[in-house]
């Protein structure tokens, strides 16, 4: 039976998130259009969130009810969300706003977008890492479908989304976008609810969880007891949780998975908040900008819909190394783009956002999008990949504290991202950045590759290929083992070579 009420609930929830992040980042550039320096501020602060707290967040989802934990997170994210859209229309829609105004409008919104951060990471924990392998059972293949769809869903909304707040902005100004913004969020909120209860009914094994072993946690079930714990022991409480979190992550079997899957978030190639505000200094309008994400996104959703076919023809660890391939080859036209005619990288210190010259030329941006637009096929594949490996691999009652590290670091990574976009923050230094993006991708496929070496023993089959462009020299009839010592001795170095590689 087709499970509509979670495709549904994942709809809502991705519309919104991605509404709101297209337009935060915007918003970012609008209170501060000079360069930069506030966006990445803004995507810092909500990286060190994830960071400070993920850990302890995936703990508190492992031991929780389920229900219970998806309440609060959607609530919390979506009312959030709506504050922050009501602050920024009532900043916006006054004609001179006072300065002190305008550090408080960033300082709350900054602040709510931190928190509804955290509780979308809550809601993507709870129902992608948790909730859906409970639905499908051992059923594999399901999960691969399943995990397909939602990042289809997931992408669709990502292309449909900024396209309409990009026309929005353009046509209806900022002040009413934020107005329509919170409406959305607080009548998403009401039906997500519903949907959720819905989906907690209709699969009574939800209901049935498996929790931490005890003697995992710290004391937990007597502190539970105590009336009014005391601060230091809660403290200490939280800072053991947070280590013993971190210890369980970097000692299981698929660490360096996760490790590949977080340094991909190392990146300006991509289209996010300081990608955004970098086209935007390209004299790329809103509107565009909004219909180039839209195209970045349909090019994702046709490699979410290829992972299921590819993996089941080549495997899941080799549908892993396809994707992180496809990635860093087509990342390299944004490499290229760096030292083509238009680009800031070569403007040698120039103004070039003062530049009133009508003759701009578009070689150097074209090529950087083409490159991060074709680079999100192989990047949904590898994420995919990497999302079921840790959803078959790790313990039930593990999946939130190993996914809430895994956040944690991938946006200790994106983190990484905004601290250097804080000291680069000009245009013409937008180059070092990609140059650094491309290093991490690439460090990514490394880290992925010795995964899949640790699972299959090898990375490439050498034997078969040798044996099969020096078949005359080294091939015998069907059936028939090699005889001659040479034979022998060739074929026994090449698998010793393919079982080092």
């Amino acid at each position: 039976m087709l499970p509509w009420k979670v495709y549904s609930a994942h709809t809502l929830s991705t519309w919104g998130d991605n509404m709101w992040w297209f337009a935060g980042g915007l918003y970012m550039m609008e209170l501060a259009p000079e360069n930069l320096r506030l966006t990445a501020t803004y995507g810092l602060i909500l990286s060190a969130t994830v960071i400070l707290l993920g850990a302890t967040l995936g703990r508190w989802i492992d031991d929780s009810k389920r229900l219970t934990a998806a309440r609060t997170c959607l609530m919390v994210q979506n009312v959030s969300v709506a504050i922050c859209a009501v602050i920024l229309s009532l900043y916006l829609h006054r004609e001179n706003p006072e300065e002190w105004m305008r550090l408080a409008t960033i300082c709350l919104v900054i602040g709510f977008s931190a928190v509804a951060k955290l509780a979308s990471t809550g809601n993507v924990i709870i129902l992608q890492k948790d909730w859906i392998v409970v639905i499908t059972g051992n059923d594999t293949h399901m999960l691969a479908n399943m995990n397909s769809i939602l990042r289809t869903i997931e992408l669709t909304t990502y292309m449909l989304a900024p396209a309409l707040v990009g026309q929005l902005f353009t046509f209806v100004g900022y002040v009413w976008t934020g107005v329509i913004i919170a409406c959305w969020n607080l009548v998403s909120v009401c039906i997500e609810y519903l949907l959720l209860e819905l989906i907690y009914r209709t699969h009574p094994e939800l209901a049935s969880k498996e929790f931490r072993n005890p003697n995992q946690t710290t004391n937990e079930s007597k502190e539970d007891s105590e009336d009014t714990p005391k601060r230091p022991a809660q403290v200490l409480n939280v800072i053991q949780n947070f280590y013993q979190a971190w210890k369980f992550y970097f000692q299981h079997p698929v660490r360096n998975a996760g490790l590949g899957l977080a340094l991909l978030y190392m990146t300006v190639l991509g289209f996010d908040n300081i990608t955004y505000g970098y086209i935007l200094t390209q004299r790329i309008p809103e509107s565009v900008l909004g219909i180039l994400v839209g195209g970045s996104a349909l090019i994702g959703v046709l490699g979410s819909m290829a992972y299921p076919q590819i993996k089941k023809r080549i495997g899941m660890e080799r549908t892993g190394l396809f994707g992180m391939f496809f990635l860093v080859s087509t990342s390299s036209l944004s490499v290229a783009s760096l030292f083509l005619p238009g680009s800031p990288f070569l403007a040698s210190g120039r103004p070039i956002l003062e530049d009133s010259s009508d003759e701009f030329q578009w070689q150097s941006v074209a090529t950087l999008l083409t490159g991060i637009i074709a680079a999100r096929f192989g990047l949904w594949i590898t994420d995919l990949t990497i999302t079921q490996i840790i959803q078959e691999h790790v313990e039930e009652e593990s999946r939130g504290t190993f996914n809430g590290v895994q956040d944690s670091l991938n946006n200790s990574l994106d983190l990484l991202k905004c601290v250097l976009v804080i000291f680069l923050p000009q245009p013409e230094q937008f180059g070092i950045l990609v140059l650094l993006s491309y290093v991490a991708i690439c460090c990514g496929w490394v880290s992925y590759a010795l995964y899949s070496r640790q699972q299959r023993g090898h990375l490439f089959h050498f034997c078969r290929l040798v044996r099969h462009f020096s078949a005359p020299e080294v091939s015998n009839p069907k059936g028939t083992p090699p005889t001659n010592s040479n034979q022998l001795k060739s074929l026994e170095q090449i698998e010793e070579l393919e079982h080092m590689i």
